[in-house]
């Protein structure tokens, strides 16, 4: 387990990532949720992990939670509840997460919305992911307003990333990515060549679009064909998802871009279908859990390619891109101290607000004393002079007090949120 943390840590936030930069893809899809079920599935994992907020990012890339708790989060609790809710190793889990709290928690969350943790650079699909989690968060009842504010300044990180770099071009994702690879192997187009496309979702549209523009010829394979409808307006050709069997003989690429918890094609299931020899099949699985069993690599005639072998075969970076990767880190600096200013007042509230009651009580004690003896009529003014002092003495300190919040100081600002304090 990767730990990074702030010094010291005092947000209260808390982030476990396991991705596959650095966990094995079985790691991944032992701890992956289906869609429909985070929202009922969320309640639980914060009653384990003992925290007031929580949101759970769960892509293909990636398992992400981000916890949220005045008291302070147990990171390892988190780790914990990770491992415990989905019947995994805690000693898996640990091993292959990488724990942020603070302020490291908050950046890392920024960069995979801009696409930056992502082994497609800038890729288009991840804040919307981003979305949904927090979506099922509320939906759920385990949102609160801490992590809404952060998932918001990360969707506008993707906003500015996006208009400011050329990560907002289309081609940005893994489906286009897988793609763009299949071209490659067929002499850089796909022009006469027949892809299969698994799915009806986003992931497939995209791997509809990216296959159309290469000059494929598009078929959609999907269980429910009022989903993909769409997608024959971009040119494919729509089947139901019990044809696929039968259409593997004739495909050169065959996608599959499903949210489906169960394998799809087996080994034995493809080595029949293409019994009797013919032309080589790419398969693309771009799906956590997979949809095609690793067993189908040792078909004679077979290339499967799976989210962990796209990730070796990522892009070099050049010239262009470092200037956009640049400059996205920039934003994402940017929009964490914005986030990191609102948190440091959010957080000095109650010290500031402590801190004007004292300083009411103040003026009527000392009211009251310079006014004995003074006619009626002129007491408001006597009042509001020392109303007037008493605020401009205490205007230095409420200054400082925000800057001791923003740089995690606590003790001061104990002190100073009861600087008038007659206690």
């Amino acid at each position: 387990m990767t730990v990074a943390a702030d010094e010291p840590d005092r947000s209260g936030l808390v982030c476990v990532a396991v991705t596959g930069v650095r966990a094995p893809l079985a790691v991944l899809e032992a701890l992956s949720r289906p869609r429909e079920e985070l929202p009922g599935s969320l309640p639980d994992l914060q009653r384990r992990a003992g925290v007031g907020q929580l949101c759970l990012i769960n892509t293909c890339e990636r398992v992400e939670v981000y916890a949220y708790d005045g008291a302070g989060p147990d990171a390892a609790a988190v780790v914990r509840a990770l491992a415990n809710a989905r019947g995994v190793l805690e000693e898996t889990v640990r091993d292959a997460a990488d724990v942020l709290t603070g302020r490291e928690a908050a950046r890392h969350l920024l960069r995979v919305a801009a696409g930056l943790e992502s082994f497609v650079l800038g890729e288009s699909d991840i804040v919307g992911q981003v979305r949904s989690a927090a979506a099922a968060s509320h939906e759920a009842g385990v949102g609160g307003l801490e992590l809404e504010r952060l998932v918001a300044s990360a969707v506008n990180t993707s906003r500015r990333v996006r208009a400011s770099t050329s990560f907002g071009e289309s081609g940005r994702s893994v489906a286009a990515a897988a793609v763009r690879v299949a071209a490659q192997e067929h002499g850089g187009d796909l022009a006469g060549r027949s892809v299969l496309v698994v799915g009806g979702g986003e992931v497939a549209a995209q791997a509809v679009d990216s296959a159309t523009r290469f000059g494929a010829s598009v078929t959609v394979c999907a269980r429910t064909r009022r989903r993909a409808e769409r997608l024959a307006d971009a040119g494919a050709q729509l089947v139901p998802l019990d044809r696929l069997l039968e259409l593997l003989p004739t495909a050169d690429v065959v996608v599959f871009a499903t949210a489906s918890p169960e394998p799809l094609l087996e080994a034995g299931q493809l080595g029949q279908a293409l019994a009797g020899g013919r032309h080589p099949l790419l398969v693309l699985d771009l799906c956590v859990p997979r949809n095609v069993h690793p067993q189908v690599r040792d078909l004679p005639g077979v290339r499967l390619l799976d989210l962990a072998d796209l990730r070796a075969m990522s892009e070099v970076e050049n010239e262009h891109l470092s200037r956009d990767v640049a400059r996205a880190e920039q934003v994402v600096e940017e929009e964490l101290d914005r986030y990191h200013q609102w948190s440091a007042r959010r957080s000095a509230a109650a010290s500031v607000q402590q801190l004007r009651e004292d300083l009411e009580e103040c003026v009527r004690t000392h009211t009251l004393e310079a006014t004995r003896g003074v006619p009626e009529d002129l007491r408001p003014l006597v009042a509001e002079s020392i109303r007037r002092g008493l605020h401009q003495l205490a205007h230095g300190p409420t200054r400082r007090l925000m800057e001791a919040a923003e740089a995690g100081d606590d003790r001061l600002v104990e002190i100073l949120g009861g600087i008038f304090s007659r206690a």
